[in-house]
């Protein structure tokens, strides 16, 4: 996981444009004074927050769908239960060498 206050304190040599309404920007401004960060602090920290999630459940997405694969890889196997099969049972689902193939 990225550690947040390490981006934040980084060198800024990037720039994101926003375009919004004064009401929202109030709004995001006064969140910010109460959270005791400037605006940019607080709108990165609330977007790395967002990008996080979204990452993780994209990997979580991603291992699920390689281990459905190796699942029917294995259950189409002539035995069962097979080595393979206890590795993905155990988690191992990414590992084929210990999977008796």
């Amino acid at each position: 996981m990225i550690e947040i206050n390490e981006i934040l304190k980084a060198p800024k040599n990037a720039r994101l444009e926003l375009k919004t309404t004064d009401v929202a920007k109030e709004f995001i401004r006064k969140a910010a004074s109460i959270s005791g960060l400037d605006m940019t602090s607080f709108i990165m920290s609330s977007a790395f927050e967002k990008a996080e999630e979204v990452m993780e459940k994209h990997r979580r997405i991603e291992v699920s769908e390689q281990a459905y694969v190796r699942a029917l890889e294995i259950l189409n196997e002539d035995t069962a239960p097979t080595p393979g099969l206890l590795n993905l049972m155990r988690g191992k689902h990414g590992d084929k060498s210990d999977s008796g193939l």
